[in-house]
């Protein structure tokens, strides 16, 4: 049985609409977006029956630049939808503070530098949007879905490309990792919980052939690839064992919940041995 929409927390409400927002404003560049992040988490997994109900209050899309059409130049058209640049590159500000960002594959992103954080795409204004890694597997393996509001008297349904479970699962792996390895080498923690939560949503929200079948797609793209396999080896190190990282935040996550550490490192192991049959 479906949540339905008075269950479900304002703030992700409000996310959606904004979400909405953008795609509107976005006009013939929508063919372009892939809805990627925990939005697009949610729309696979829902809650996957743990403790911690999903809820975010941003959104991410993913740009593909091949794809982009001629006009609107996308700072404008974003202004025009009521959006203003936030803090960082990518990162649009639309009603009540809710942020949508708006974030390219390094390969796309028109820079030389591998640090670089802003994206540079010709005709377009400079760091509308960011650039990160992660996302190349999005650009091939995706679904065309109708996303709605979540507010009943709000009509707006747009359709859109939404990543899938394969290519959310790379693109939450890597950014764990980043931040892991920015822990490590002691810089201020940002390694978030609610990621590792999104790991296990989607573990277990989602069946193994689905998942292959995803692996498979970015097997064959020379982008997308390496990437994969970055995350795969990630998920090897620090998810096998009910002490290793990703099981400890987990845990952590779910209010020191052992039993749900244990269940991922199960569905982690059952994922790495479907995978390691396909590779």
């Amino acid at each position: 049985m479906g949540v339905t929409v008075v269950s479900i927390a304002p703030e992700y409400v409000l996310a959606r609409a904004v979400l909405l927002d953008a795609l509107d404003a976005l006009g013939p560049h929508r063919d372009a977006v892939v809805l990627v992040g925990a939005q697009a988490v949610y729309l696979h997994a829902g809650e996957a029956e743990l403790a911690t109900a999903p809820m975010t209050t941003d959104a991410d899309l993913t740009v593909d630049v091949d794809r982009m059409a001629t006009t609107p130049e996308l700072a404008t058209a974003l202004r025009g939808g009521g959006f203003e640049p936030g803090d960082q590159p990518g990162s649009w500000r639309g009603r009540s503070g809710v942020v949508v960002d708006l974030v390219v594959a390094p390969h796309q992103g028109g820079r030389r530098s591998p640090s670089a954080r802003g994206g540079h795409i010709p005709s377009h204004a400079p760091n509308v949007v960011r650039i990160a890694v992660g996302l190349e597997p999005a650009l091939v393996d995706h679904e065309e879905r109708e996303l709605a509001a979540l507010d009943a008297a709000d009509l707006r349904r747009f359709h859109v490309k939404v990543a899938g479970p394969a290519a959310l699962l790379v693109a939450k792996l890597i950014k764990i990792a980043e931040r892991v390895a920015d822990e490590d080498a002691g810089q201020r923690s940002r390694v978030l919980g609610k990621d590792a939560l999104d790991v296990l949503r989607l573990l277990r929200g989602v069946d193994l052939e689905t998942f292959v079948s995803g692996f498979d797609r970015h097997a064959r793209d020379v982008h997308a690839r390496p990437v994969m396999e970055r995350a795969l080896d990630f998920l090897r190190a620090v998810g096998e064992g009910e002490h290793s990282r990703l099981p400890r935040l987990v845990a952590a996550a779910s209010g020191g919940d052992r039993t749900v550490a244990a269940s991922l490192v199960v569905l982690v192991r059952q994922l790495l041995d479907a995978a390691d049959r396909t590779r």
